[in-house]
């Protein structure tokens, strides 16, 4: 009888478990594209996080395509996704960096050391942008995401 009970426990545990969502977003978002030029053109493969100014916000992040847009995502808990985000107040950071590509044919290992030796700082990412545009306490761009949207937002780079 026990061996019966402990089974119709385990069955019950996988039907649980298998008909959990899994991780969710617990608080709203709205649509947010943000778009980045640099001296008027689109600035693509940019780095766009929102850098939350009201206590209670959470971050966002997207990336611009080849028109300089960025659709937001924000992170919920247990790395769950939501498209957009939060409503309320951010300062909007922006980062691009050109990583050193490896030629095919070469050795990464080999080429890193060639490098390493002739400019140990060679073969690190190098930012592409002013550093200001990346930090929240410097960037002059900020935004507030409203729940009556539309929240489309450009900035310009203007160097």
């Amino acid at each position: 009888m026990q061996s019966r009970i402990a089974y119709v426990g385990l069955i019950a545990g996988l039907v649980f478990v298998g008909c959990s969502k899994g991780p969710t977003v617990t608080f709203k978002t709205y649509p947010v594209k943000i778009t980045i030029t640099q001296k008027g053109q689109p600035l693509a493969g940019a780095d766009v996080r929102l850098h939350p100014l009201d206590e209670n916000g959470r971050g966002a992040q997207g990336k611009t395509d080849i028109s300089g847009v960025a659709t937001m995502r924000s992170f919920g808990d247990g790395n769950a996704m939501a498209d957009g985000a939060m409503a309320g107040k951010y300062k909007v950071l922006v980062s691009k960096v050109d990583v050193p590509v490896t030629p095919e044919g070469q050795d990464y290992d080999a080429m890193q050391a060639r490098q390493a030796a002739a400019d140990p700082y060679a073969s690190a990412p190098r930012p592409l942008l002013p550093p200001k545009y990346n930090s929240w306490q410097e960037t002059p761009f900020e935004c507030e995401v409203q729940a009556s949207g539309p929240n489309e937002f450009t900035f310009d780079i203007p160097e």
